[in-house]
C-alpha cells in the first residue's frame, strides 16, 4: 500500500505541477499579457479533452493485457515514459502551439498510467481497507501539489528544470512498484476479446446505465468541475486580482499549498480511516463537497492574501476529504470488477472533462462586470463554482449500494 501510494504520488507530482503553476507561468511568457488567458484555456481545454477520450480506451486495453508481468504494470511504465516526452517538448517550446502539443502528449500518455493505477485499488486492496487506501491516494495528490509548488520556487529560472525536475522521482517509484506490488495478466475471457473491435466496443459508456455508478460519476464530475475553476485560474487570480508580483507567485503558493497540504493530509487520512471504521461513505463525501463549496464561496469575497489563504484552506480540506472517501465509494459501485480499469477510465472522464469545460466557461464568467470594478468578475466565477459543488454534494444522496 505504501508503494502504491508512492507511485501515485510520483505520477501526480510530474503531472500536477504544470497544471497548478508552471503552465500558467510559461504561457504568460510565450503569449504575453494580452493572450495568456485565451491560450491557457485552449491548451488546458484540449489537453483535458484528449485525456477524457483516452482514459477509457487505455482502461479497456489494460483490462485485456496479457503481459507476463501483469495487465497494469506495462501501462504504468509506458505512461511515465510518455509524460517525460511531453514535458520535454513543453520545456523546449518557443511558441504556444508547440507548447500545447507537448501538453497533449502528456495528457494522452499519462492516462495510460492513470487508468491502470486506478484499477490497482480494485485488484489488490481488500474492501475493508478501501477507505484508508482511498485517503492515501487522495493525500498523494495534495502531497504532490505541495512538493511541486515548493520545487518550482527553485526551478523557476529554467524552463527545463521547471518541467522535468518534478518527473525525476518516477523511475524510483516505478522500480519499487514493479518489484513489490502484485499484478496478474488479463482474465482468460477478456484475452479472447483482445481485438481492435473488442476494444472499441469495450470503451462504450454502457457502465453509466448502472444507476449507482451514474450517480457517483455525476457527483464526481460536478465537485471536480467546481474545483477546476480555482485550480486553473489561481495564478492569474493572485497576479491580476490580489496584485501579487509574478516573481513572487511561487513563494506565495508555497505558503498557501503548505498550509493547505498539511491540513488536507491529516483530515483526509483521518476521514478515510474513520470511513472504514463506521462503514459509511456517503456522509463523508457529501460533507466534503459542501465544505469545498464554502471555501469557494469564501474565495469569491477574499480581498487580501490572508483571506485567500483561509478560503483556499477550506477548499483544499474539502477536496482532500472528498478524494479520500470518494475513490472508495466509486470502487464499491463498479459494475464489473473484471473490467475495473475500463470503468475507472470512464470515471476518469469526470476528472478530465471539468478541466476542459472550466477554461472554456471561465472567460465568460470573468467577463461579467460587478459594480464596474475591474477584477471583481472573479467573484462571479467562484460563486458559480460554489453552487456547482453544492449540487455535486446532493448527487451522492440517490446512491443505494453504498451507505
Amino acid at each position: 500500500m505504501a508503494v502504491y501510494w508512492f507511485v501515485q504520488y510520483a505520477a501526480w507530482l510530474a503531472l500536477l505541477t504544470p497544471v497548478i503553476l508552471t503552465i500558467a507561468l510559461k504561457v504568460s511568457n510565450l503569449a504575453g499579457e494580452s493572450g495568456k488567458a485565451e491560450w491557457l484555456g485552449l491548451i488546458l481545454g484540449f489537453g483535458a479533452a484528449a485525456a477524457m477520450i483516452s482514459a477509457p480506451i487505455w482502461g479497456a486495453i489494460s483490462d485485456r493485457t496479457t503481459a507476463r508481468i501483469g495487465r497494469r504494470k506495462p501501462w504504468i511504465v509506458a505512461g511515465a515514459a510518455s509524460l517525460l516526452v511531453g514535458l520535454s517538448v513543453m520545456a523546449a517550446a518557443t511558441d504556444p502551439l508547440v507548447f500545447g502539443l507537448g501538453w497533449l502528449i502528456c495528457q494522452i500518455g499519462s492516462n495510460a498510467a492513470q487508468a491502470a493505477l486506478n484499477a490497482v485499488m480494485s485488484d489488490v486492496v481488500p474492501e475493508r481497507q478501501h477507505g484508508l487506501m482511498s485517503a492515501l491516494l487522495g493525500a498523494s495528490m495534495t502531497a504532490a501539489t505541495v512538493t511541486g509548488v515548493f520545487l518550482t520556487q527553485f526551478t523557476i529560472g529554467s524552463s527545463w528544470a521547471m518541467f522535468l525536475v518534478p518527473w525525476l522521482l518516477s523511475p524510483l517509484a516505478l522500480a519499487l512498484f514493479l518489484w513489490l506490488v502484485p499484478d496478474t495478466p488479463a482474465h482468460p475471457q477478456l484475452r479472447e476479446r483482445f481485438t481492435f473491435g473488442g476494444i472499441v466496443r469495450a470503451v462504450g459508456l454502457g457502465s453509466l446505465r448502472h444507476r449507482d455508478f451514474a450517480w457517483a460519476f455525476s457527483s464526481r464530475f460536478l465537485v471536480l468541475f467546481a474545483g477546476a475553476f480555482a485550480m486553473t485560474y489561481q495564478v492569474y487570480y493572485l497576479t491580476d486580482f490580489l496584485k501579487v508580483p509574478q516573481a513572487q507567485v511561487a513563494q506565495f503558493m508555497v505558503l498557501s499549498t503548505s498550509l493547505m497540504g498539511s491540513l488536507t493530509f491529516v483530515v483526509s487520512c483521518f476521514g478515510g480511516w474513520l470511513s472504514d471504521k463506521v462503514a459509511r461513505r456517503k456522509p463523508f463525501v457529501g460533507f466534503a463537497a459542501l465544505l469545498k463549496a464554502v471555501g469557494l464561496g469564501s474565495m469569491a469575497f477574499a480581498t487580501t492574501f490572508n483571506q485567500f489563504l483561509v478560503a483556499a484552506a477550506l477548499t483544499s480540506v474539502g477536496q482532500g476529504l472528498y478524494y479520500a472517501v470518494d475513490i472508495a465509494l466509486c470502487v464499491e459501485v463498479l459494475p464489473d470488477k473484471e473490467s475495473a480499469a475500463r470503468d475507472m477510465g470512464v470515471l476518469q472522464i469526470a476528472n478530465s472533462l471539468p478541466q476542459s469545460l472550466a477554461p472554456t466557461i471561465a472567460p465568460l464568467l470573468l467577463g461579467v462586470a460587478i459594480g464596474g470594478v475591474a477584477g471583481q468578475n472573479y467573484r462571479v466565477m467562484f460563486i458559480v463554482a460554489a453552487l456547482i459543488a453544492v449540487i455535486g454534494a446532493a448527487a451522492i444522496l440517490p446512491i443505494r449500494k453504498v451507505r
